[in-house]
Parts: C-alpha cells; sequence; structure tokens
C-alpha cells in the first residue's frame, strides 16, 4: 500500500511532518510499534510509554534500512522521514484501519465489555458459532484463538494493529466472526477505535481499575464508549441495570436483559448447583427454559446477553438455547476440581479479584455449600489500592472462614498489600492470613470437612504468579490445589492399608 493512502487516513491527526513528495510514493509492506519487528519496508509508530521511549532509538531503527517513515508524538531528528501526530495510539487505529482494509466489515463481530463476565459471554459466543459450523476467531483474557491458532496475550485486548491483523487473518482465511472482550483500557487508549461491532455487549459495571482510571465516572465513560463503535444495524445488549449509563447515547438497536420487568429478555426462576444452571426466560419469542453447564446465578445474566445478541441478529432462538448447552464453561471460572470430591469437600477456582466479583461468586458458593465456605482471596499489585478493604469486607463478611494471601505482588510489598487489605477485615469474623499462597490454599483444604466448599479466588486460569518484572514463577491455582488434594487422597489410602 502506498504510503499517501496511509497517511491520509491520519491527516486530521497531523501536527508536522518531514516527507518529500517521492517518499508519499513508497510501498508500505509493514507496519509495527515494536523495535523487535521490523521488516522490508516498514512504518513505525512511536510511543512514549511508562517504561520505555521508543522515540529514543529512532536513530538506530532508521539505521537498519527497514523503516520508511516514523510516526512521532514529538519532534525528532530532521534528518528523519517522520509524520508528528498528537495522539499516536489513534493514529495507529486509523493507520490499521486502513492497512488491513477494514476486515471487520467481512465478519460478524461481537465486542463485550464489563467488570465481570467479559471472558464468560465471549467464549460463549465463539462456542456458538461454531456449532453453527461458522469458523471464526476468539481474542481475550485466557486465550486467543484465531482460527484455532491458540496463544496467550498480556493484555485482554490487544493493541490496534495486533487485533486489526487477527481480524484481517480471520477474513483472508475464510472466517466469519470474530469475538473479542473489551476492556476499559483499550477503549480509553484507541486500541479498538475503528473496528465496528454488530453486537456489542454490557455485562456489568462496578468498581475496579481504579489506579488506571482517575474517578469512576471515567471508567464508566470508557465503557460506555463500546456502543459508539457498533455497525450501522449492530445491537447493543444491555443489562438493564445499567441502562442510564447509556446518559442518551443514540443507538442503532438497543436490547435489554435482567430480571426487571422492562427488560426485553427477563431471567426468571433461576436454579443452580454443581450439575449447571437452569432458567426461564421471558423473550419476545415467548418463554423459554434455558440450561447451562455454568454454574452460579450470575451466568444466567452471562448466558442470557450472548443469546439476545445472536437471536437479535437472526439466529434462531431454539438452536441458540441448545448450542448453549454443550458449553462446558471457561478455564479457571468456577471451576470444581472433581478430585477433592474424594476427600468429601469441593473446592472450586474462580477469577474473581474485585468486590462485586467476589461478592457474586461467594453468594453462588453459599447456595451450593452443604457445610461451610472457605474462601482464599488476596489483592494484586500494581492494581487498585482503594478496592482492597472492599474485598476484605465483601470475604470476611460471607465467608465463615476467610484466608487471606498472596496474590500477583507485580513489584509491590507483598505484606504491605496484605496489610492494606487486612484494613477491611470485618470485627468477629475467622479470618487468617497466609502470606505464602500455597501454604494459603493447603490451609484451606486442610480445615474444610465433610460438606465444605473451599472457594481459591483472584488468579483462575493464570499459569504463573508474577512478583515483579523479573521475577514470576509457575503457579496456576488448579494445578497446585490438585496436587494438594491428590497428596491427601493418597496419605488417607496409606493409613487405611496399614
Amino acid at each position: 500500500m502506498k504510503l499517501q493512502k496511509l497517511l491520509e487516513s491520519i491527516e486530521k491527526f497531523i501536527v508536522s511532518s518531514n516527507i518529500t513528495p517521492e517518499l508519499k510514493e513508497r510501498e508500505i509492506f509493514h507496519i509495527s510499534n515494536h523495535s523487535k519487528n521490523l521488516k522490508e519496508n516498514t512504518l513505525f509508530i512511536c510511543r512514549a510509554g511508562t517504561k520505555f521511549d521508543s522515540h529514543t532509538i529512532v536513530d538506530s531503527l532508521y539505521a537498519t534500512g527497514q523503516v520508511v517513515l516514523f510516526v512521532t508524538e514529538r519532534p525528532i531528528n530532521n534528518h528523519l522521514p517522520y509524520v508528528q501526530v498528537y495522539d499516536s495510539r489513534l493514529a495507529e487505529a486509523y493507520l490499521a484501519d486502513t492497512f488491513y482494509e477494514q476486515p471487520y466489515k467481512h465478519l460478524i463481530t461481537f465486542g463485550v465489555t464489563g467488570t465481570n463476565g467479559k471472558t464468560t459471554c465471549a467464549h460463549l459466543f465463539h462456542h456458538v458459532m461454531l456449532q453453527f459450523g461458522l469458523n471464526g476467531s476468539l481474542t481475550g483474557t485466557v486465550i486467543n484463538d484465531i482460527l484455532g491458532d491458540k496463544f496467550y496475550s498480556h493484555n485482554t485486548t490487544p493493541d490496534a494493529l495486533t487485533l486489526m491483523e487477527n481480524l484481517y487473518k480471520t477474513y483472508k482465511n475464510g472466517g466469519s466472526f470474530y469475538s473479542m472482550e473489551v476492556s476499559s483500557h483499550s477503549l480509553d487508549q484507541a486500541r479498538v477505535e475503528t473496528i465496528r461491532f454488530d453486537i456489542a455487549g454490557l455485562t456489568n459495571i462496578t468498581r475496579d481499575h481504579l489506579d488506571y482510571h482517575p474517578t469512576f465516572e471515567h471508567y464508566v465513560k470508557a465503557k460506555m464508549h463500546l456502543f459508539d463503535l457498533l455497525k450501522d444495524d449492530g445491537v447493543a445488549v444491555i443489562n438493564e441495570d445499567y441502562i442510564g449509563y447509556l446518559n442518551g447515547k443514540r443507538l442503532p438497536r438497543l436490547v435489554t436483559f435482567g430480571v426487571s420487568e422492562k427488560a426485553n429478555y427477563r431471567i426468571e426462576n433461576v436454579s443452580t448447583s454443581f450439575n449447571g444452571t437452569i432458567f426461564e426466560l421471558r423473550t419476545p419469542y415467548g418463554k423459554k427454559e434455558v440450561y447451562t453447564q455454568l454454574i452460579g446465578e450470575y451466568n444466567a445474566f452471562n448466558v442470557t446477553l450472548v443469546l439476545a445478541g445472536l437471536v437479535e441478529i437472526g439466529y434462531e432462538i431454539d438452536e441458540v438455547i441448545n448450542y448453549i448447552a454443550s458449553f462446558r464453561g471457561v478455564d479457571g471460572r468456577f471451576e470444581p476440581i472433581p478430585e477433592a470430591r474424594k476427600l468429601g469437600i469441593e473446592v472450586i477456582i474462580d477469577f474473581a479479584h474485585s468486590p462485586d466479583a467476589l461478592e457474586k461468586v461467594i453468594t453462588s458458593a453459599r447456595k451450593l455449600a452443604k457445610g461451610r465456605l472457605i474462601v482464599v482471596y488476596g489483592a494484586g499489585g500494581q492494581a487498585d489500592r482503594g478496592k482492597r478493604p472492599m474485598m476484605a469486607e465483601v470475604v470476611t463478611k460471607l465467608a465463615d472462614i476467610a484466608i487471606l494471601t498472596t496474590d500477583d505482588p507485580r513489584g509491590e510489598d507483598p505484606e504491605e498489600i496484605i496489610r492494606e487489605v487486612e484494613m477491611g477485615v470485618q470485627p468477629g469474623s475467622l479470618s487468617l492470613t497466609v502470606l505464602d499462597r500455597r501454604e494459603a490454599i493447603e490451609t484451606a483444604i486442610t480445615l474444610a470437612t465433610k460438606g465444605d466448599i473451599v472457594l481459591i479466588t483472584g488468579r483462575g486460569h493464570e499459569p504463573y504468579q508474577i512478583f515483579s518484572d523479573t521475577l514470576k514463577i509457575p503457579f496456576k491455582d488448579r494445578d497446585v490445589a490438585l496436587d494438594i488434594i491428590l497428596s491427601k487422597i493418597n496419605k488417607n489410602h496409606s493409613y487405611k492399608n496399614v
């Protein structure tokens, strides 16, 4: 693609430039924002990040002979070809859109945002579409699946270049849909700014990420921006409880779900067990019974969001309900460990790491418990500090035994994090602090007796415990808990044979 065409896409963002007419005729074969990702005829986008500023290495990058032009946020060496823009992330989104020729126009696109439930919804949409015999891709927290090519990404929603390239690969290789989780960070940083969605869904909005967003109102505004990105005939599917956050926003089509009489898709008579969840759903197409293997009343809401979206863009409701029933869930989301039943207890792994998510998952677990509920929890570092005591307040109010431990410190002092969390521990509650996470999990399982549930929260699917940028250790809650459970089973078996 000629450089001239790319420059036209970001013309409104350009502050100054140093480009010759001849340069505009050059072909661009590649766009990159990372110094280790250069190819012949690259357009390079400079970023001033929190840890590294690529503006500082433009001379060495140009010396490779691979960079045709730099897109910058400030003036650089006048001997180098560049255009300066007032926002390089925004420019990146428009450059990606043009370079990859708007692939979302050829795909059914599903984007879901919200404090909780994004992962489950995105995976469920992907699952149902596959059951319809379609091929497509998924981007999210747990896994990225680009037409069967599966890999992990650090961010819930990747940067604009990566996203648009994945959409392009999906379209060009015969895919017909793309499902993604859309984080508040990505909405605020323009990572999805040029994508257009057929279905945009909102699960809920409660406090989170106030380490990044200056206020809760800023967080809400970022989330609601997703609905500005609908296609002309797109559908907004929103939890009725949060409809007020739209603030008069004009939408092509709006569909609501929830327990309110006003909801277009009304959830009733929810019943949940370790075999799954059954509920009744009043829809514009009649009353339906829905079964999902997902455990917990809150999953009735996640299921309904996906169901409503698919039905409203034309899929037959009974088929959608049938395919939902075969979805087995997501790694680390209210995930029982069946082997624990040999000890007469239940052990569940969940990703809940905000006050609202903890309240929902603990409430669901409580309804399933025949005995006590023992909760292992902790707060991550480099995250919203204000929610730390709130997490302790929720857990120590609702659990029979609360065990506070280390999550992912990410460079912070683990003991300081725990001290901040402990400020919310409720008087009279049975609360323990065990700094070492493995020891905390083992303590919880050891304390559990017949009929008890051990709920291990905070990290879900994550395979590493991150102590700092240079120190992360293999640690998956499910694997650690299973190892402890099997050890106890073997020990009990040895005693019986003595």
